[in-house]
């Protein structure tokens, strides 16, 4: 806007705005089981998938609490009884709960390393700058910038926090924000900064 009044490009002139948005997936994570003794010695404890079936993720609330996905029932061979006694325990059906099953004894179950992903990602980082020229060369710049303007959590679900089994009490559980998503961080909670800025 040339030749506006000095007053006047004092109030609307110098005005810079920018924007940044980020959205992405998930982190991915790969479905383990709770008896892992009931087929290996040793992990990897991974479940098998049953074809046909669907299971869902995504963040919701159970029971009042936040999950990514809702456990299927322990993949557990029944107790042995005296019937049992001397018959080998690799031999019984395996048991399937939803999409999942128990892999047969000494083999690693089908489910693929990271096939699943955990909440996404969404923040907004904001600045507005605002430059009030002094003389000719000197300038006040004024600047507010918002980290995570619209304040949405990066909810935190990983391997780390040992709740990718999928039959177990307490699996699929969210129970804070990423590991990284605390204040000053770059993927934090919302914070604004104030500043003031002197050219010459």
């Amino acid at each position: 806007m040339n030749g506006l009044s000095r007053p006047m490009d004092f109030l609307i002139g110098g005005w810079q705005v920018a924007n940044t948005l980020t959205w992405g997936s998930g982190l991915p994570w790969t479905a383990t089981i709770g008896e892992c003794g009931q087929i290996a010695d040793a992990g990897p404890c991974r479940p098998n998938i049953v074809p046909g079936q669907s299971f869902s993720t995504g963040p919701r609330r159970i029971n009042g609490v936040w999950s990514d996905f809702t456990p299927v029932a322990p993949l557990s061979l029944p107790t042995p009884t005296p019937a049992m006694i001397g018959t080998n325990g690799c031999n019984a059906v395996r048991p399937v709960s939803g999409y999942f099953a128990l892999p047969s004894c000494g083999q690693i179950g089908n489910a693929g390393f990271d096939t699943f992903f955990g909440p996404s990602a969404f923040f907004d980082d904001f600045s507005l700058v605002k430059a009030f020229p002094i003389k000719e060369r000197l300038t006040a710049e004024f600047r507010f910038d918002a980290y995570n303007f619209f304040n949405h959590p990066v909810l935190g679900f990983n391997s780390n926090q040992g709740n990718t089994c999928i039959d177990c009490t307490g699996g699929g559980q969210i129970t804070d924000i990423e590991g990284d998503a605390s204040p000053g961080s770059p993927n934090g909670m919302r914070q604004l900064q104030f500043g003031l800025r002197i050219v010459f």
